[in-house]
This record gives C-alpha cells, sequence and structure tokens, in this order.
C-alpha cells in the first residue's frame, strides 16, 4: 500500500453509504440515484425509506441520494451498492455533457418524458448529469475538464428516416457500432411519435450518418413528416469526470420534455427542478402544460423551463392552476405563453402558497 504523500493527495475527498438498488438493470460509476421516499406502507414507520433508492423520475427527483461509486451489473432481485453522497469532492460522475474545469453547473436527468398521450423516459440513461441551473443535492461543479461527447444536438438538428433507425446527424466521427445514442426528446405528428431513450448503434454508414439496432418511432413512421427532428447526444463507454457533489437544498434534477403534437400535456411532469422543452418541430395546435401547485407550507422550490429550438405554427404555453404572482411583484401571473424559440425561459419559486416568477426571457407573463 502506498502510503506516501503524493498518494494520499490523490484521494477523493468522499463521503460514501451503502444503500439498496432497486433497479434491475446495470449501473454505470457516477450515474445518479434517488431515494425511494414512498417505500411501503405511507402509515407505517419505515426507515428503509432512506437508504432504498432507485433511477431518478418525477416522483423522486427532490430526494437525491447520490451518485454510484462504481459500475454494478444487472441483478434480477436488486443489489447492495456503494454510492457517493452529497458533499463528497474529486468523485466520477457520469456525463451527458462535456465539462470545463471549474465552470459552469451539471444536474443529473430523471427519465419522465411526454410523447403520443404516452409517458417514456430515459430508462437506464437516467441519472446522468447534463448542463443545469439550481445549486443544491443532485448539481455537480467539475473538477476535470471532459470531452465526453462525440456528437450532440440540443436544439433539435437531428434527422430520423423513415424507417425508424437511419438517423442523420453532425458527425459520425469517433462513433462505432456498439455506441450509446440518447435520445433525449423529438417530434410527433400526431400519430406516432420519437420515443426518447438509450439506443445502440448497429452501424456508420457515412460521415453524417448511422444505423440504430432498434427503431425509435412509437408505432412506425411519421405520418406528416418523412422525417423526425431529434434532441440527443451519442458517447462511447461510459464518460465521467471528476466533480464536487453539491449538498443543501434539492436542485430538483433535470428533464426533458417532448412537445405533443396539439393539446394539453397530459403525463407528470417536475413541479421543480428544471425543465428543457425539446424544439426545431412543428406543432398543429397550441399545446399547455397545466402547472399545478404544491404542498401548502412547502416552501422555497424551484422551477425553470428553457425551450432548446424553435416550435413552429403554434406555441408551448405554461397555465397555472391557481393564479401565481408576476415579476413585478404584484399582479396576478396566470399563464407564461409563447414558448416557441430557442432560448426562451421562465423561472419561477414556489413560496409556500403560490408560484412568483423570479426571472424570464422572450416569453410573456400573462
Amino acid at each position: 500500500m502506498d502510503t506516501s504523500i503524493n498518494a494520499h493527495e490523490k484521494l477523493a475527498d468522499a463521503i460514501s453509504k451503502r444503500v439498496w438498488y432497486e433497479g434491475t438493470d446495470a449501473l454505470k460509476q457516477g450515474e445518479g440515484v434517488c431515494y425511494n421516499t414512498d417505500y411501503g406502507t405511507a402509515t407505517a414507520a419505515d426507515a428503509r425509506r432512506s437508504n432504498r433508492v432507485e433511477r431518478p423520475s418525477v416522483s423522486n427527483n427532490r430526494a437525491f441520494a447520490g451518485v454510484a461509486a462504481r459500475s454494478y451489473t444487472a441483478s434480477s432481485t436488486g443489489q447492495l451498492i456503494e454510492i457517493y453522497v452529497p458533499g463528497s469532492k474529486s468523485v466520477p460522475v457520469a456525463l451527458g455533457v462535456d465539462t470545463v474545469i471549474d465552470t459552469a453547473l451539471i444536474t443529473f436527468t430523471v427519465k419522465g418524458r411526454y410523447d403520443i398521450g404516452v409517458e417514456t423516459g430515459l430508462g437506464t440513461e437516467a441519472g446522468r448529469f447534463v448542463a443545469g441551473r439550481y445549486r443544491g443535492r443532485g448539481s455537480a461543479i467539475p473538477r476535470q475538464t471532459v470531452t465526453a461527447l462525440l456528437e450532440a444536438s440540443m436544439t433539435g438538428g437531428w434527422l430520423l428516416a423513415a424507417d425508424g433507425v437511419t438517423l442523420t446527424v453532425v458527425a459520425t466521427a469517433g462513433l462505432a457500432a456498439g455506441d450509446t445514442v440518447v435520445i433525449v426528446g423529438g417530434e410527433d405528428d400526431g400519430t406516432d411519435a420519437v420515443v426518447p431513450g438509450k439506443y445502440t448503434i448497429s452501424s456508420i454508414t457515412s460521415p453524417t450518418v448511422l444505423v440504430l439496432t432498434a427503431s425509435a418511432y412509437d408505432t412506425g413512421a411519421l405520418g406528416a413528416n418523412a422525417t423526425g427532428q431529434l434532441t440527443g447526444y451519442a458517447y462511447t463507454g461510459n464518460p465521467t469526470a471528476l466533480c464536487d457533489l453539491l449538498d443543501g437544498e434539492e436542485s430538483g434534477g433535470v428533464e426533458f420534455m417532448s412537445v405533443p403534437n396539439a393539446g394539453v400535456v397530459g403525463m407528470p411532469y417536475m413541479a421543480s427542478g428544471l425543465t428543457y422543452i425539446c424544439g426545431t418541430q412543428t406543432i398543429a395546435a397550441d399545446v399547455d402544460v397545466t402547472f399545478a401547485q404544491l404542498t401548502a407550507g412547502e416552501p422555497f422550490i424551484r422551477t425553470g423551463f428553457i425551450c432548446l429550438g424553435t416550435l413552429t405554427t403554434s406555441v408551448f404555453t405554461l397555465d397555472l392552476a391557481t393564479n401565481g404572482i408576476q415579476m413585478d411583484g404584484s399582479t396576478a401571473l396566470a399563464e407564461v405563453v409563447a414558448f416557441n424559440a430557442a432560448g426562451e425561459a421562465w423561472f419561477g419559486t414556489w413560496k409556500g402558497y403560490r408560484w412568483f416568477t423570479e426571472d424570464f426571457s422572450g416569453c410573456t407573463e400573462g
């Protein structure tokens, strides 16, 4: 055993804990997990709610537990794992974005998604870290520069052919069969939709075209369009960067929302944390999220919506279930309208009894 000062200085300042992972899938080093806070019978005193964990979702995103200390193979019964908890420094964090040392903030992803009226998810990709906005538990500061992504489009620039597997990207350089493509959002024509999730590359056929092993369409091909617009990223292996895991209040995580072709988003969504609205697509009619009240007395929960790409023909709108307060501090806030261009955003805080606008850009309070 190396007991030299040089070896000591290279050790991570990690705070570890053993927990029971309820998932049956493989878990990669650095992927985030959340506590199963509603485990068992609600009226029973059950401390297992503080040591059983699961993939992040829209129902546990305010109970971040930590990141996997190492990779674990799949287990049909769940398994005991070691995690690094918030407050740990210079520990490996699984990446869905490139990092620059001491720069910006990254936050874990959740698996709730929306398309064609059916909730789908990133599944085993949930827990990987992408660009965030809120400090606290579930967010991290990079302490290493890592070029993790070999290809990415956060503006909806990828195109999926009618066969559901032929994907045109910006560049396939560095990618190979067996590498991972993560679709975080995609187009919906009202009949069929792109299904967000984790896909595997079957082959590379040109400098800009790759083929997936399974179709990324819901039931077939988009009827209204020859190709579907996609938002996503691709990588090889399991890219990680050393990061400091922040402690404090819950960051709430990050979700990507696939905008339906029209109507109301009816599936569960995050009422805290950050929601990216996937764009660069045409929607037939305005799409609304009825933004719910939280529990009375629950203090200072932060939320944000950011549009990643253009929405053509119609717009995305937040309709508050109960009026909040606009940024001027006195006018009633009934809705936030016209999310239809990249960079348009609204940020709000739940102050125990209603939502308050903290900031907005490009959209309008109403």
